[in-house]
């Protein structure tokens, strides 16, 4: 059921997915047309315009998807959703995988569209592409390629986790005993999972034994003590801590688990 659940979902969302990511692409193809004409006054903010709608373009699919999830489930179409014959954990990893699928279509436009303004702003200015992005080169040349890899990975399953927690929250709310406040409950609950994983970022980056130096190489030093070693100099730690992304996912783990129990067994349509 689960396969059919996911194909009926990308279905259901593909077309609204095209038309939200054409008019940004559309918004940022025009700001580089913008910024490639130079035009006083306007060139600097275009840029930051498109920068900006870049970044935004798989985040705006995941909060389209967000809403989405809500009106499936909790909305009018929720009785047709929950009259389906598939359990809680069908219906939820469904709409989460079709949420991240969306996410990573995304993400070639975005990373497009940055190149592109990239080298629009490097023109203007005079110079090469190498040349505009070589702050960021060096700031990144300490790290090898695989570790890169490695560290846009774990940020990418990082932003998955946050939209599983967001679903969840929303399905935790919606339980019967939370029935008389309204979408007030799941706005508590994306406050608290945000509380909670502000409190596991900073646990799990500073107390857990695995961090990365500078130089790009694993280790179980833990980063509160570098920390406290350079409070007195006033230099930078000289490892950075990985934690977060053990404890976060596992933070999601158990708020999937408890949002396709609620879903089975106490979900309360309005």
């Amino acid at each position: 059921m689960y396969k059919q659940l996911l194909t009926y979902e990308i279905r259901a969302q593909v077309r609204s997915d095209v038309r939200i990511l054409a008019a940004l692409v559309a918004v940022v193809a025009a700001s580089i047309g913008v910024r490639a004409l130079d035009i006083p006054g306007l060139g600097a903010t275009t840029e930051m315009l498109a920068y900006a709608l870049c970044v935004a373009m798989p985040v705006v699919v995941a909060i389209v998807g967000l809403v989405d999830y809500w009106k499936t489930l909790y909305g009018q179409r929720g009785y047709f959703t929950m009259s389906l014959p598939a359990s809680g954990a069908q219906i939820f990893w469904a709409k989460i995988t079709r949420m991240a699928l969306a996410c990573l279509a995304a993400l070639p436009f975005m990373v497009g569209g940055l190149v592109a303004m990239a080298a629009t702003s490097a023109w203007t200015q005079g110079l090469s592409l190498s040349q505009y992005t070589a702050p960021i080169r060096s700031a990144l040349a300490p790290f090898s390629t695989s570790v890169l890899l490695a560290l846009v990975a774990a940020q990418l399953f990082s932003c998955f986790c946050w939209v599983v927690q967001c679903c969840a929250a929303m399905s935790i709310g919606a339980q019967g005993r939370f029935n008389h406040m309204g979408f007030a409950a799941p706005l508590i609950g994306f406050v608290g999972v945000y509380l909670v994983n502000q409190v596991f970022s900073g646990v799990g980056t500073f107390f857990l034994p695995l961090s990365m130096t500078f130089s790009g190489r694993l280790s179980s030093e833990i980063m509160w003590s570098s920390y406290q070693a350079t409070l007195d100099t006033g230099a930078a730690p000289t490892v950075f801590g990985l934690g977060a992304y053990v404890l976060i996912p596992l933070f999601a783990l158990v708020m999937a688990l408890w949002a396709t129990r609620s879903i089975d067994r106490h979900t309360c349509l309005r």
